[in-house]
């Protein structure tokens, strides 16, 4: 029996991965409570989160070339803590924390991207 492979929609032209100091992602469904999936390097309350970032530089089908940053790694989901203002009022949903030490990791990346004079 073949197995059928489902198409490939975005083509990975570049990819680096660069390690994360810690990325909080802020669940909000209507009525129910807030919920934060987050993985923290540093967490007083879990151990052995590794939170890794993709940036892809890609391509899905007739579109120009889009920059992609796909989270990887162990999280925990803890509901929000320490907080003045109502989570379901926040504007923000998304925090990435990237270490200084990854910045020239990432500098370095771009730059090959734009020395491939990529066209649309």
């Amino acid at each position: 029996m073949i197995a059928l492979r489902s198409p490939k929609y975005v083509k990975h032209i570049l990819r680096e991965t660069i390690s994360l100091d810690s990325v909080a992602f802020l669940y909000r469904n209507g009525s129910e409570e807030p919920l934060y999936c987050i993985s923290d390097r540093h967490s007083p309350f879990v151990e052995g989160e590794d939170p890794q970032a993709v940036i892809s530089l890609i391509r899905e089908g007739e579109r120009d070339f889009q920059l992609r940053l796909a989270v990887r790694g162990e999280y925990h989901v803890e509901k929000p803590r320490y907080f003045v203002r109502d989570p379901n009022e926040w504007k923000e949903w998304l925090w990435i924390c990237i270490p200084r030490s990854e910045l020239l990791k990432i500098a370095g990346f771009l730059v090959k991207v734009f020395r491939r004079g990529l066209r649309a």
